[in-house]
């Protein structure tokens, strides 16, 4: 058994020849304004934007002591992570 003869398959039936030139422009158009957007931002246009801003000014952080820690909390909520001191996710 060759493996080329599993690629050698018909594809999916054309459209009638006025609407098949509608869907492959339709696609062009598509593919084009997504490659040539002027979006200079790594994000997808779908994410939600967040301020990066910084909680507290300094080393310390005046709510957990932490020297030289991350400037803004990881986790969002109090307990996002555990219950009673327990961690639930895992």
């Amino acid at each position: 058994m060759s493996l080329s003869s599993n690629f050698n398959r018909p594809g999916p039936p054309l459209l009638p020849p006025e609407e098949q030139r509608e869907f492959e422009k339709l696609q062009k158009e598509a593919t084009e304004t997504t490659l040539l957007s002027d979006d200079n931002n790594d994000m997808h246009r779908d994410a939600v934007r967040e301020a990066r801003r910084t909680e507290f000014e300094g080393d310390v952080n005046p709510e957990t002591g932490e020297i030289g820690g991350p400037k803004r909390e990881p986790l969002r909520w109090q307990s996002e992570w555990t219950y009673g001191g327990r961690a639930t996710d895992f």
